[in-house]
């Protein structure tokens, strides 16, 4: 997160993340800039009630898996998958990201299998690497674009329906990434 955030080498210490928030204005291929404020979880179910709050004004969350670890997969599938259900938006953009593909030795979740699950949900997907940074920007513009997108047709049919609206600027992006701790240092 910290590296696409700030578009430099990776700072990794090998620590999950644990509760991060931030604010960034991106650029998007139209030329308008969009503000996001992003809140990574890491997973941390001890904040669950914040979460909670935070999901219930998200516009979008990227949902990640560890492609080497079956119960990062399982946990996305079922806890994440309820908690988007119960306290989201019902019409919240997600993207599922399995990250580690730099590890496809190791591989225990299929490119396949990911995309099932996406699909079903109408979900987004991608597989990313945080490690050599392989479509971890994609991931986050391809939400960035369709979530804005979405956000002016809502817009356009509120005009269109004589609803007076607000200039909005700003999305709110959800972050929510479970990794079992490992012995290796990979994000």
């Amino acid at each position: 997160m910290y590296s696409f955030i700030n578009d430099d080498s990776i700072l990794f210490s090998g620590a999950p993340t644990i509760f991060e928030s931030y604010s960034e204005t991106f650029q998007l291929p139209d030329g308008s800039y969009v503000n996001c404020e992003i809140l990574d979880t890491g997973g941390q179910e001890i904040y669950n009630a914040l979460n909670r709050q935070y999901y219930q004004r998200a516009d979008c969350c990227v949902l990640v898996y560890d492609i080497t670890n079956e119960d990062s997969f399982k946990e996305c599938k079922n806890y994440y998958y309820q908690e988007i259900i119960n306290n989201c938006k019902k019409d919240i953009k997600v993207i599922l990201v399995g990250n580690k593909t730099d590890l496809e030795n190791y591989r225990k979740i299929s490119t396949e299998e990911g995309a099932k699950f996406a699909e079903e949900n109408k979900y987004y997907f991608k597989e990313t690497s945080c490690e050599n940074k392989s479509n971890v920007a994609d991931a986050f513009e391809t939400l960035i674009i369709m979530t804005n997108n979405d956000i002016i047709k809502k817009e356009k049919e509120n005009k269109e329906n004589n609803y007076e609206i607000k200039k909005r600027k700003k999305m709110s992006l959800s972050v929510h990434k479970k990794h079992k701790k490992s012995k290796k240092n990979f994000c």
